[in-house]
């Protein structure tokens, strides 16, 4: 087992929407040149962005790469469509160049090693194809998983309707634990009461967020899960994790 540090770093929101690119670099973030970034926001759930700072990120993920998808699956509340609308993402991010606004559609199934729930898992096929990834989360309170954050809002890149019927027989904490064996590396990006928290690992910057909340992340099942099939447990994680104040 490493015994490396987590690093996650944390700015007011003010300063990472005028710096954004000086926060990625703080966690070693560092794309190429690319055809394709996807930006994950979670626009069609309870906890949608803040969409200046969503426009920063598409921004930064454009001065890499030729297109930019801004997409997620519809929900039981809202599809993508009518949220791009009542969010004023349309108006924000709808005439910038190589910006394209999806609904996710096409799909490919992705085979899971070491799966607790499911042996594969139907992801965009976009997002398999696109370099950087880039996840958007708004921590808050979820009645199924406890928190949702970073981890959570990768359930909205699962291609199938009714996301929760299909998954709350296998145990949605279980499926979560298995999507991040199996989501692209990336940046994950959190959303906390004026804060934003940037990291490489969603994991990692949700165990910062139970920090920062004061919530014992040992009650998250689907973080406990993660930590466990990495030979890891919270205990560990905690100790070696490092939140670095953004200057």
């Amino acid at each position: 087992m490493s015994s490396e540090a987590f690093i996650v770093v944390v700015a007011d929101i003010t300063s990472a929407i005028k710096s954004f690119d000086r926060l990625a670099e703080e966690v070693s973030f560092k794309p190429n040149r690319c055809n394709i970034a996807v930006v994950k926001p979670n626009i069609c759930g309870f906890y949608p962005p803040d969409i200046n700072l969503l426009k920063a990120i598409v921004l930064y993920a454009g001065s890499y790469a030729e297109t930019v998808y801004v997409g997620d699956t519809a929900s039981t509340m809202y599809s993508p469509e009518e949220r791009f609308r009542s969010l004023s993402i349309y108006e924000k991010l709808g005439g910038m160049r190589g910006v394209k606004l999806v609904n996710f559609s096409n799909y490919s199934k992705v085979n899971v090693t070491g799966y607790r729930a499911c042996s594969s898992l139907p992801l965009p096929s976009i997002l398999m194809e696109a370099k950087p990834f880039i996840n958007l989360a708004r921590a808050g309170s979820h009645p199924t998983t406890r928190l949702t954050c970073c981890v959570k809002n990768m359930f909205g890149l699962l291609m199938v309707k009714s996301k929760f019927l299909s998954y709350h027989a296998k145990g949605v904490d279980k499926v979560l634990a298995d999507l991040v064996k199996v989501v692209p590396s990336g940046l994950h990006v959190a959303e906390l009461n004026g804060r934003v928290l940037l990291g490489l690992d969603p994991f990692t910057v949700d165990i910062a967020i139970c920090r920062l909340l004061g919530m014992e992340p040992r009650i998250v099942r689907h973080l406990t899960m993660i930590a466990e099939d990495r030979g890891l447990n919270i205990s560990n994680v905690l100790d070696r994790l490092i939140i670095k104040r953004f200057q």
